[in-house]
């Protein structure tokens, strides 16, 4: 039985997993495939699902569920691979039971990310086998297949899906196996296996070669992941992998190159079966690889072909390891190698698709809470540097950053790197200059990632650190995800005292003064201060926010205002317009009637009315 269905790469993933019958599923949110985890809680499919705290944990859960024989799926975005790295190092040498699969989101280009990271090093690295989608239907059927691949090899298998694919649409033709679909759910078991799974000493290595061997009988029998198309009698060869197929495949036909190229995709690059590429190079007299960032798929074939062909092969020589490959790029190339620059093609049809559109960088949604927080941090800041005698400096101080929606632009922080950088690199500072006015800052999805355990470091070591929890109930920045917070499971104050933080203070996010005074009052105190910011995010708003919605109103009396533009150029919220006669408004369309411009005005010029109904 198939059906056919619209959907992106996300759904693809969700859906190909449901027909293949998986069991278990573990992720930490991540763009460009946070949303495989709600398309799959849409459905009434019985199987399990663990949202993990961070990548690390969700990998080991995934490895214990396919000891027990459950297919499982483990889906994270690039950077997370870097936090899973530990476990997946072992995953193969465990011979898993129950199929497991791994779907990374890839990133070329960082459309969805603060870098474009290549993670295609860590197949050879974790010595898995590793598969690249070129469309939306190969996402579905490569994930669909992992899961048998899998068992067969007792190998995990990773499967990275590029953002272009994961955001893009199609018909996904699907195929729900009837044999998983009529049978009854399995029966799971843990076997102990001492040999196996005691990896210590002589038997770490009996099973790291175990593990090559299967490896190589992977390798040997996967004799048919790649395609080829146009004239296999041509001298011109053009080698891709993933989403940069589809890509030359329609330049080579759109520029009538069909007769001059002969193009060939590979959709396991690793462990690459060279056979497949030395066959497609016997007539060739230049071959020219392209794919995304640093040239993993160039350097696999140029290793294993050393001096089993004549022509010349190149790849990361014409195109950059940077930013992400498109059309204009390798039709410029073709063009010109092929001296078609001149030819018309079909200009009286031809699509005109440039658009010239400016940058939109994100922003703070109206009404989120780290809005006014960062306002309240900047100003203690600046407080604390004129209190000091400070007053040809022009920095406020050192504010460090962390991934989440705090990181919107613009940008208030000194440093946007990766998870837990913020409260991370700030003990090093903190530690070599202890008399700089700084402040670490970070989300409490990014607290339960790593976050505590690092708060705990600062503890231990005795570190004079202002540290800043925006606690807004939700791992927003990926979906909107629960957060520990949100589900009320965990007390943080005490969690917090717990682990040896003595100095705790809890402010309303959306009263900068509150922020100010407690970053005040923490830099008089020594040792690790925690500033607990709670402000619910806008987008998931609690019964209060929407009865607020619902009945209140907010005014600027411009008779009062004294044109001080705090609210409008340092808070910095859209809600906030400037009219044409050069007046401040408050637009109550997009007001969520947080209030925080009341806060911040200091001329009592914004009245709010909670008296108003509809």
């Amino acid at each position: 039985m198939s059906n056919t269905r619209f959907g992106d790469g996300n759904d693809a993933i969700a859906w190909a997993a449901q027909d293949a019958g998986v069991n278990y599923i573990s992720h930490y949110p991540g763009s460009p495939v946070n949303r495989v985890i709600n398309v799959l809680e849409e459905s009434n499919h019985q199987y399990i699902i663990n949202h993990a705290l961070n990548e690390h944990i969700a990998a080991l859960s995934v490895m214990g569920a396919s000891l027990c024989g459950a297919r499982s799926l483990l889906i994270m975005k690039h950077v997370g691979l870097n936090i899973a790295a530990d476990p997946l190092n072992y995953s193969a040498v465990t011979q898993i039971k129950g199929g497991m699969v791994i779907v990374v989101g890839t990133d070329p280009g960082a459309r969805t990310s603060t870098g474009e990271e290549d993670v295609h090093w860590y197949a050879p690295q974790f010595n898995l086998p590793l598969l690249e989608p070129a469309t939306v239907q190969d996402v579905y059927h490569f994930v669909q297949q992992a899961f048998e691949l899998s068992e067969q090899s007792r190998l995990p298998i990773l499967i990275f899906v590029p953002g272009r694919l994961a955001y893009q649409s199609s018909l996904i033709s699907r195929n729900p196996s009837e044999t998983i679909k009529n049978a009854p759910l399995p029966e799971f078991s843990f076997q102990k296996d001492p040999d196996t799974l005691i990896n210590v000493g002589k038997r770490a290595i009996k099973n790291h070669r175990q593990h090559i061997l299967r490896l190589k009988k992977f390798q040997q029998q996967s004799t048919d992941h790649f395609s080829t198309h146009f004239n296999p009698e041509a001298s011109f060869g053009v080698v891709t992998r993933g989403a940069s197929y589809s890509i030359c495949y329609e330049i080579i036909s759109s520029l009538d190159l069909t007769d001059k190229i002969h193009l060939l995709n590979i959709e396991l690059t690793y462990p690459l079966n060279i056979n497949c590429f030395i066959n497609f190079a016997q007539n060739k007299q230049k071959i020219i690889i392209i794919e995304d960032q640093d040239g993993f798929l160039e350097t696999m074939i140029k290793r294993e072909a050393f001096g089993l062909i004549q022509c010349t092969v190149q790849g990361k020589d014409l195109f950059p390891i940077w930013g992400e490959l498109n059309d204009d790029l390798i039709r410029k190339y073709l063009a010109k190698e092929f001296n078609c620059l001149a030819e018309e093609i079909n200009n009286d049809n031809k699509l005109d698709i440039h658009i010239n559109c400016p940058e939109r960088p994100g922003t703070f949604c109206e009404g989120c809470p780290h809005r006014s927080s960062f306002y309240g941090i900047d100003k203690a800041l600046d407080e604390i540097r004129l209190e000091q005698g400070d007053h040809l400096q022009t920095s406020t101080g050192i504010i460090g950053g962390d991934i989440g929606c705090s990181s919107l632009p613009p940008h208030r922080t000194d440093w946007l790197l990766c998870m837990n950088a913020g409260i991370g690199i700030s003990q090093g500072i903190a530690h070599l200059l202890p008399e700089q006015n700084l402040v670490s800052t970070g989300g409490e999805g990014s607290l339960f990632h790593g976050g505590l355990i690092a708060l705990q470091s600062a503890v231990e070591n005795e570190i004079n650190l202002t540290h800043i929890i925006f606690d807004n109930r939700s791992i927003a920045m990926t979906g909107h995800q629960n957060s520990p917070t949100s589900t009320g499971k965990v007390d943080l104050e005490k969690l917090l005292e717990a682990i040896g933080v003595e100095h705790i203070f809890t402010v309303n996010a959306f009263v900068s003064s509150q922020t100010s005074q407690a970053i005040k009052e923490a830099t008089k105190l020594h040792g690790v201060k925690v500033i607990w910011v709670q402000g619910d995010c806008a987008l998931q708003p609690n019964p209060e926010a929407l009865r607020r919605f619902k009945e209140r109103k907010l005014f600027i009396h411009n008779e009062l205002c004294k044109n001080c533009s705090l609210c409008y150029e340092q808070l910095q919220c859209p809600a906030i317009i400037l009219t044409a006669q050069k007046l401040l408004e408050i637009d109550l369309h997009r007001c969520r009637r947080c209030a925080a411009c009341l806060d911040v005005c200091p001329n009592n010029a914004i009245e709010v009315d909670d008296c108003h109904a509809g």
